[in-house]
C-alpha cells in the first residue's frame, strides 16, 4: 500500500484501536456514574427529594451527582426548612406543584404561610436553574430546558411525598395523594 490508501486505512486502524481502547477502559469503570441531560435531571430530582424529605446530613447533600455552589446551598436550605413546611403540608394548606413549586391551597391561611412559600419557591427556582446548567443545558438552552426541570422535579416532589398530601396538577385541580 502506498500513498492515500496508506494513509486511510492507518487512519481507519487508529481510530479503531482508540474506540476499543476507550472501550476497555470504560468497562473497567463500573462504580463511575456519569448523568447528563435528561437522566441527570431525573436522578437528581429523585435524590434531591429523597434527601430533602428525609433530612439527609449534609455529607448525603455533597454526594450528590451535581453539587457544589449554590445548587448545594438551595437544596441544603430547602432540607433545612422542611421541618416548617411539613406540619402545612399534613395540614393541606399547601401542597406541591407540578411544576415543581409549592403553593397556597386553603386561600384563610394566607398570611401564615406567605413568607415561607415565598423563601421555599425561590429555592426551589434556583435549584431548576442550578441542576439545568449543572446537567449541561445552561447558557442558550436553559429557557427551553427549564420546562423539563420543572415537571421532572415536581413529579419527584409529588411521588415521593407522604399520603394525604395535596398537589396542585397541570390543569390547575387539586389532587389528594
Amino acid at each position: 500500500m502506498s500513498g492515500p490508501i496508506n494513509a486511510a486505512v492507518t487512519h481507519v486502524l487508529r481510530r479503531l484501536l482508540g474506540a476499543g481502547a476507550a472501550a476497555l477502559l470504560l468497562s473497567a469503570c463500573g462504580n463511575i456514574e456519569v448523568y447528563t441531560g435528561a437522566g441527570g435531571t431525573k436522578v437528581e430530582a429523585q435524590k434531591v427529594a429523597a434527601l430533602v424529605y428525609a433530612q439527609a446530613p449534609d455529607t448525603e447533600i455533597d454526594r450528590l451527582p451535581y453539587s457544589g455552589g449554590d445548587l448545594t446551598r438551595a437544596i441544603k436550605r430547602l432540607r433545612d426548612r422542611y421541618p416548617q413546611l411539613k406540619p402545612w403540608l399534613d395540614a393541606g394548606v399547601i401542597g406541591n406543584t407540578a411544576s415543581g413549586f409549592v403553593a397556597l391551597r386553603d386561600t384563610t391561611r394566607r398570611e401564615q404561610v406567605r413568607d415561607l412559600l415565598r423563601a421555599e419557591n425561590r429555592d426551589r427556582a434556583l435549584l431548576l436553574n442550578q441542576a439545568s446548567i449543572a446537567v449541561g443545558h445552561g447558557g442558550e438552552d436553559l429557557d427551553i430546558w427549564l420546562p423539563y426541570a420543572s415537571h421532572t422535579f415536581g413529579t419527584e416532589w409529588i411521588k415521593q411525598g407522604r399520603p394525604g398530601w395535596w398537589w396542585l396538577n397541570e390543569k390547575r385541580q387539586w389532587m389528594q395523594k
